[in-house]
């Protein structure tokens, strides 16, 4: 509670920066960031404190010039497409990003405000028509990163092969830890080898590869009046469309992905061969994911258990060249 309370002292800080009639804060959670709702009379907005738990994630989403790129991205696509995204809000000074000194510890945090929109999370799994809806909004999305103009010093993390590589490396523990075996430890290693000579193949030209939202998962999109809305681009950054595309439909249970796609090419084209592709892409989300939550050691339990699982599911079929992500076998249970 004491650490609660700390950040909504520095949320009341942040705030007496913004052009904003101070309203009631409403304290929401503590993931990627310390998040606010903050009730003004006339409007809602999103109040972020920029602070991941300690260890959990590197230090590089804290930097005020990742933060503010973020915003720009937000904002260009609030201003140039009828995507309902939220709109960021410039401070006093006109900047993006508020800088707020803590009273006791002068420890410096960042943080933004985002314009509140409306919507629900569906938490029932999605039908083939919200796939389908999901798919052409990724498509929007994607079509407007391939031919945005960046702005200068704009600057974002990359999902590339060494941001790949580096997540298997960060895996590696789990081994010792006796969560993952030697055997899917280098069954992993190995679909890794042949997804970085995938990115090899496919190059970086603008049509395949730009600005993504990279967690574009069940809980960072909302439904309203039928509309969806994409929310938390927190993650956002440079990587190939179609790793956008899986790391989006891992949650997706496997007989409405299909449906995904087609909502996909209503807007924009898939490359030949984009299944085989999105599946290593697929692998590479999963990779992410583990390495990630292994600091926390309540995810140890079902890292241990999801890895036989996928080992079995995909990977193995990965390996031997064979399709797995339209499989509509029932999932273990």
């Amino acid at each position: 509670m004491a650490q609660t309370d700390a950040y909504e002292r520095i949320a009341k800080a942040a705030l007496n920066q913004y052009a904003v009639v101070q309203g009631e804060l409403r304290f929401l959670g503590h993931s990627g960031n310390v998040t606010f709702c903050v009730e003004a009379p006339e409007e809602k907005f999103l109040l972020r404190i920029h602070q991941g738990f300690s260890g959990l994630q590197d230090d590089i989403w804290q930097r005020p010039d990742i933060i503010e790129s973020e915003l720009l991205w937000l904002a260009a696509l609030r201003r140039d497409t009828n995507v309902i995204v939220q709109e960021p809000v410039q401070n006093l000074e006109g900047r993006w990003v508020t800088q707020v000194l803590a009273d006791d510890t002068q420890d410096v945090f960042y943080c933004s405000l985002l314009r509140w929109i409306d919507g629900y999370v569906c938490d029932t799994h999605r039908t083939p028509q919200q796939a389908h809806q999901l798919g052409s909004l990724m498509a929007q999305l994607h079509r407007y990163s391939s031919q945005w103009k960046l702005p200068q010093n704009f600057v974002r993390p990359i999902f590339d092969e060494n941001r790949l590589r580096a997540a298997l490396s960060a895996l590696y523990p789990a081994v010792s830890y006796g969560l993952i075996s030697p055997e899917h430890y280098r069954m992993l290693t190995v679909a890794t080898q042949k997804i970085e000579s995938t990115m090899k193949t496919l190059g970086q030209a603008q049509d395949v590869w730009g600005l993504i939202h990279a967690d574009l998962h069940e809980s960072n999109y909302l439904f309203h009046n039928e509309q969806i809305r994409p929310i938390d681009f927190a993650r956002c950054g440079f990587g190939y469309y179609l790793y956008d595309i899986a790391e989006s439909i891992q949650y997706l249970l496997p007989q409405v992905r299909s449906s995904f796609f087609e909502g996909y090419q209503t807007i924009r084209r898939l490359p030949e061969r984009y299944l085989q592709i999105v599946e290593g892409f697929f692998i590479m989300a999963i990779i992410y994911n583990y390495s990630f939550h292994l600091n926390n050691p309540k995810e140890h339990e079902w890292i241990s258990k999801d890895v036989q699982h996928i080992a079995k599911r995909h990977l193995h079929k990965y390996l031997e060249g064979e399709s797995f992500l339209l499989d509509t076998f029932l999932l273990d249970t």
